[in-house]
Order: structure tokens, then sequence, then C-alpha cells
């Protein structure tokens, strides 16, 4: 069993140090990180737009809402 986890902890660690290697000026780690960087960004951005896109469609609605109640007393003249 160890030889098996020996084996696959070997593999992680390869992964890493040809992902992650902080040695490499322009190498593969860099890139990697520039990609991860840009989708976490890109993620961030789309997650702010809609929760300000939900907060003004709310203001909306209740704008919409205020009219139509207004409306309905104005015909009915009461105010």
């Amino acid at each position: 069993m160890s030889a098996a986890l020996r084996s696959v902890w070997q593999q992680i660690v390869n992964q890493k140090r040809a992902y992650l290697n902080p040695h490499e000026d322009f190498g593969r780690a860099n890139i990697f990180r520039a990609a991860i960087g840009t989708y976490i960004g890109a993620f961030l951005l789309f997650k702010w737009n809609s929760s300000r896109k939900a907060k003004a469609l709310k203001a909306e609605k209740a704008t919409k809402k205020q009219a139509i109640a207004e409306d309905a007393l104005a015909r009915a003249g009461v105010a």
C-alpha cells in the first residue's frame, strides 16, 4: 500500500514541479499562474456584474410597481 501511495505522491510532486516551479523566468509556471489568474479574475468580474444587474433589475421592478399603483390611484381619482 505504501508503494502505491508513494507512486501517487511522486506523480503529484512531479506535476507541481512542472507547473509551479518558481525558478523559471518565462516558463510553464508563469503561463500557468497567468491563466489561473485570468480565469479567477474573469469569474469575479462575472459575479460582480451579475449581482449589479440583479440589483438594477430589483430596483426597476420596484419602480414599475410603484408607477402601476400610482396610475391606478390616479384613474380611480383618489390621488
